[in-house]
């Protein structure tokens, strides 16, 4: 099969186009695809020393306002009933920042705040829970089932993280630290998708140029 001067020239073009779109989605950093969790108030397995008066979850994302499509509920994991709070609310200035405000003192033990929303950045909605104690430690148990959680909400529980403090021979009654795991650790370089996929067009053309001079010294080999 003969192919053409124009056909042969193309080629090169078509594959550098087909490289480069592959090797740009490569190197793309992946981005969260939902609005998840970043900090809480009372914190993530935060001992509390009394009731709080309410309950803030902040955001990687901006969240949209539709009716029904965020909520805030709480449960007390000791005896599984359910504890009333207000319709949940997304802050003006702060859209990141949804709140709901709890209805009545809480009695010592262990709670569990779960929520839904949606993302105001790509319409994904997304769901979860974490815990909090009021006026009392968490059990060896309690503190394995946090620790399960946590690696679901991609957050540190404390003392697990990379990045803690040097021990200390005085107790401390600091909360728990709970760090939200980067999602672009291990890259290098802090570049936006639009860098990377030059990156990634720049590496293909460059790949095709070099096959392309070497099917030319071929042909003229031959």
């Amino acid at each position: 099969m003969v192919v053409t001067t124009n056909k042969r020239r193309s080629l090169p073009l078509l594959l550098a186009l087909l490289v480069s779109t592959a090797a740009g989605l490569l190197f793309t950093p992946g981005a969260s695809a939902h609005a998840a969790y970043e900090s809480s108030s009372p914190g993530f397995a935060e001992v509390l020393s009394e009731s709080p008066d309410e309950i803030s979850i902040r955001f990687t994302q901006e969240l949209f306002r539709r009716e029904g499509a965020n909520a805030i509920s709480l449960r007390h994991a000791d005896s599984g009933n359910a504890i009333e709070v207000t319709q949940a609310r997304i802050g003006n200035e702060d859209r990141k920042l949804m709140t709901a405000d709890v209805t009545r003192q809480l009695a010592p033990g262990r709670y569990l705040v779960s929520w839904t929303n949606l993302s105001a950045e790509d319409g994904d909605e997304d769901s979860g829970s974490y815990p909090f104690y009021v006026t009392r430690e968490p059990t060896a148990a309690e503190q394995s089932d946090d620790r399960r959680i946590a690696g679901d909400l991609l957050v540190f529980y404390s003392g697990d993280g990379p990045e803690e403090p040097a021990a200390s021979d005085t107790p401390s009654t600091e909360p728990p630290v709970v760090v939200r795991a980067s999602e672009n650790d291990d890259v290098s370089i802090d570049a936006g998708p639009v860098i990377w996929l030059a990156v990634g067009a720049t590496a293909g053309f460059l790949l095709v140029a070099a096959l392309s001079y070497r099917l030319g010294q071929r042909r003229r080999a031959d």
